[in-house]
């Protein structure tokens, strides 16, 4: 159910690969309806993934726009995730310290470490439909910061991707360094296992233990993220059927209802105040965007009378659903 997001940091390098490759990055986020000057904090629709790739593929005029951004990546960006690599104590420390916390810059990436002999395989578990540009890009991204945290010691010895078609493979070797297998079981990269004991120039126990309490807060905050917009994508199901209680919610999340109670609390909500923001919102909606019926509105919001929703309307708003019906038109 829940909607698969990913963190405006797993995009920066490669808004900063559009303005190294010549491209204005401004023009492909205005496509995508974000504002230009840079991608706001936060975190955003997986989903939206593909019409960024479009856009950026028509700017750039590159077919294979993944894999061409890829070659104007910076090496290094001063996220959190690198920073635990730094202050661990070998790469592959810092690796494993990193993989727990993947989910910092992207809900499909279901990334692990296999060792098998002397190779280690980095695995990138994936979504289904990803644009084949999306793993292009990041296969390229990790490439780039893996040499840079082992002061070139990292070396690719071949890369797997799931999508069958792509670029000419010699235009892969030459932007990852390495054979590259397309129609694959799997997104992975593989390289030599001696790497992972590489020891780091910069490891500090202290700073990592700090590194990780930040990355353990950064978690519970997406975490806390996807049960209020889980809540009230559920508030807004149930409501077509007449209505939604903490019960029937807490029972479509498997969880019973003193526990949902208690997660909102730790998130700072109550699910009163997320059934009201709810109503009111899509009160306004319809009002302003439909014509409607005002029964039609009482009965899509919840309420069992009509004259309980022009009650609970006046306070939210301070003006009764028709007079704000009207002022809507009249402003429009």
């Amino acid at each position: 159910m829940r909607d698969l997001t990913d963190d405006v940091a797993l995009m920066r390098p490669v808004i900063d690969a559009l303005r190294a490759s010549g491209v204005d990055p401004d023009k492909v986020l205005v496509r995508v309806g974000l504002p230009p000057g840079g991608l706001p904090a936060g975190r955003f629709p997986h989903s939206a993934q593909a019409l960024f790739w479009k856009a950026a593929a028509e700017e750039c005029q590159e077919e294979h726009v993944g894999l061409y951004l890829a070659g104007h990546l910076p090496a290094f960006h001063g996220l959190l995730l690198e920073y635990l690599f730094l202050s661990s104590e070998t790469f592959g420390d810092g690796l494993r310290h990193a993989l727990r916390y993947m989910r910092l810059l992207s809900d499909t990436l279901n990334a692990r470490l296999e060792i098998e002999g002397e190779s280690a395989i980095l695995l990138l578990g994936m979504s289904d439909g990803v644009p084949r540009h999306f793993p292009e890009m990041l296969a390229g991204a990790v490439i780039r910061l893996f040499a840079a945290l082992t002061e070139g010691t990292f070396i690719p010895h071949r890369v797997q991707f799931m999508h069958n078609q792509g670029a000419p493979l010699e235009r892969y070797a030459e932007v990852y360094g390495c054979p590259t297998d397309l129609g694959a079981e799997r997104y992975a990269l593989l390289f030599d296992a001696s790497v992972l004991n590489k020891p780091s120039r910069h490891a500090a126990p202290e700073l990592l233990r700090m590194h990780e309490s930040l990355a353990r807060r950064q978690l519970a905050e997406v975490e806390r993220l996807d049960l209020v917009r889980n809540v009230r994508e559920l508030i807004g199901e149930l409501l077509v059927d007449g209505g939604a209680t903490l019960e029937q919610v807490a029972g479509r999340l498997n969880m019973p209802p003193r526990r949902l109670r208690e997660r909102l609390a730790m998130a700072g909500v109550r699910f009163n105040d997320l059934i009201t923001d709810y109503r009111c919102r899509l009160a306004k909606d319809l009002l302003l965007k439909t014509d409607e019926r005002i029964d039609v509105i009482v009965e899509r919001t919840g309420f069992s009378e009509p004259s309980t929703f022009y009650r609970a309307f006046k306070r939210w708003v301070g003006e009764t659903p028709v007079e704000f019906r009207k002022r809507g038109k009249v402003n429009a």
